[in-house]
């Protein structure tokens, strides 16, 4: 896997372990922060105005979707966006990824390529055949290395210093990618961290990851009881049990089972600190009671813009920044 070293430049970006320091997280987020500012005060942005840019997704997605969809037409290029593959493309007779992703290249003339797949391996496989730059928007239960930046922007605007940081994931930690992604990018960023994962033990997170943050120095603590890791948490990163991959497994049943093991509503928070914040990557299916939206605490509508920015500075490092 080819490690960024400070240059975004033709590379694809598939992996949050692509990163090796965190000057160059700043990098992406020193552009977002001038992105945000551009698009706040209307300014017309023609940086990427000569670039095609190709979505092609297998899974829905509306946030993932929206914001490249947006950050390519907010910097001035051609988007075109390909969605439904797995009904209505060529993978419904069979066509492989890699022939797809060549085939795509190819009849668009793209500059680009933005995949979200269902298989694990997905990006690193159209990264091996494509010759242009392949940015993972989502891969199976493995990777979703974009939400991940948008997260650890999203704390940076809440916490001044995040040394020591105390976060809670909770839900599904098995198949959740965002999990998996924001918890190892955490790890260029700050050090003293304290990750609480709670799950159900059949969602718990898997030897893998937690072996590798174990070897990161990070304190884990995983738990079924969320009440008895919330009154330390600073941040409550909340997902929600993922049907799709139960239907997949034929364990429907088991999913009914389990969907609403956490349900965050004030009841709960009352053991919460005052300054905690709310994250969630979305969509929820009522593990966060609406009532807590407005609760000061809840940053999950905000942190969905912040995708925005953080994908309008990626696009146009990858495209532009020799």
């Amino acid at each position: 896997m080819q490690k960024l070293n400070n240059n975004f430049y033709h590379k694809d970006f598939i992996s949050v372990e692509q990163f090796s320091h965190k000057r160059e997280l700043d990098k992406i987020f020193t552009l977002a922060d001038q992105m945000k500012e551009k698009i706040e005060k209307r300014r017309i942005i023609k940086d990427l105005k000569t670039f095609c840019l190709v979505e092609l997704f297998y899974q829905p997605s509306t946030r993932t979707y929206t914001s490249f969809l947006a950050a390519g037409l907010h910097l001035g290029a051609k988007v075109i966006p390909i969605h439904g593959m797995q009904a209505y493309s060529s993978a419904v007779k069979g066509e492989s990824l890699p022939d797809t992703v060549r085939t795509v290249e190819q009849t668009t003339a793209a500059d680009l390529l933005i995949l979200r797949h269902p298989a694990d391996d997905a990006s690193e496989i159209a990264a091996k055949y494509a010759s242009i730059p392949i940015i993972n928007a989502g891969s199976g239960t493995k990777e979703h290395p974009t939400q991940a930046v948008l997260d650890l922007y999203t704390l940076i605007q809440h916490f001044s210093n995040l040394q020591g940081l105390n976060i809670t994931f909770v839900g599904d930690m098995k198949y959740g990618r965002t999990v998996k992604s924001l918890a190892k990018l955490l790890t260029y960023y700050a050090k003293n961290l304290t990750m609480n994962f709670v799950a159900p033990k059949v969602l718990k997170l898997p030897n893998l990851e937690s072996q590798w943050l174990k070897n990161k120095q990070v304190k884990i603590h995983q738990t079924e009881n969320l009440e008895e890791c919330l009154s330390s948490t600073d941040v409550l990163y909340v997902t929600r049990v993922q049907k799709e991959w139960f239907e997949q497994k034929g364990k429907l049943r088991l999913y009914q089972q389990l969907k609403n093991s956490f349900i965050i509503n004030q009841r709960i928070l009352q053991k919460s600190k005052k300054k905690m914040i709310i994250m969630h990557p979305l969509p929820r299916v009522g593990e966060i009671a609406e009532e807590i939206d407005n609760d000061p605490r809840a940053v999950y509508f905000s942190q969905m813009r912040n995708g925005l920015y953080t994908r309008m500075a990626l696009l146009r490092l990858i495209l532009l920044d020799r």
